[in-house]
């Protein structure tokens, strides 16, 4: 039964082209990755233009992958524990920006 299950989610991470994660790995499909050529920031797709970010990438049998506590984290507010950042991508410039934040760039037609 496990291994179905493991297979199941393999391939749903495969078919959608999002990542997905394995114990405390976060392993990336070609599709769900994107690299900040200016700095030294990797992104990654979990699905619905949601990419998270992080600062390192490691590589082993299976693939690339994040390590779930190396993925860049912000704080929800008072009180409230520590979450992914989570970005998205603009449709039109293709940069990243943090969730509920419009589009900050000026050349940009997006309304997003």
């Amino acid at each position: 039964m496990k291994f179905f299950l493991a297979m199941a989610l393999l391939f749903t991470g495969a078919c959608h082209g999002d990542a997905f994660l394995t114990q405390n790995k976060l392993y990336i499909d070609d599709d769900s990755f994107k690299v900040n050529m200016q700095g030294d920031e990797f992104y990654i797709h979990v699905g619905d233009n949601v990419w998270l970010q992080t600062h390192t990438v490691h590589r082993d049998a299976s693939g690339l992958f994040a390590y779930e506590s190396e993925l860049i984290t912000s704080e929800a507010g008072f009180g409230k524990k520590m979450e992914y950042e989570k970005k998205w991508k603009c449709p039109y410039c293709f940069k990243l920006w943090p969730m509920k934040k419009p589009c900050g760039n000026s050349e940009c037609p997006s309304k997003f």
